[in-house]
């Protein structure tokens, strides 16, 4: 993946919600994260719509895996997916593996397999029905 293909979403925890999905700014200074809407007009100035100002534990950033499900949707970090084969078919939640690669977790949180390999192979078939945040129902057992 090339850097102009980078892409990453922010959850809010105060709001419980996506930061609009728009370009984004962060900036950390010491221990403040402002994050917003980049305006298209003025480079230095972020749209105060959308602006986040607070302490950096009220953010999480998921990154794109670099990887569309089959409905054309960018596949991010948290993401619960459906994946299915002739084989089998199963739910599971996108997380980054310790070793920076990612993974597919089952409902139990056990490791399934790297997400480029199951996506990838002939005869798998991956949607994204939900995501960790707005849709933890799905992953209990």
């Amino acid at each position: 993946m090339k850097l102009q293909d980078f892409d990453f979403r922010i959850w809010d925890k105060t709001k419980e919600e996506f930061l609009k999905k728009e370009p984004t700014l962060i900036k950390i200074d010491n221990e403040r994260v402002i994050a917003g809407r980049i305006s298209r007009f003025y480079a230095n100035t972020a749209d105060i719509t959308d602006m986040f100002i607070g302490n950096g534990n009220d953010l999480e950033i998921e990154l794109w895996t670099g990887i569309y499900d089959k409905n054309g949707k960018k596949i991010y970090e948290g993401d619960i997916v459906k994946t299915k084969s002739p084989y089998d078919c199963f739910l599971a939640k996108v997380g980054i593996h310790k070793e920076g690669t990612f993974y597919l977790e089952s409902k139990s949180r056990d490791y399934i397999g790297s997400l480029i390999y199951l996506v990838k192979d002939e005869g798998y078939d991956t949607e994204i029905i939900g995501n960790i945040h707005e849709n933890p129902e799905l992953l209990k057992c």
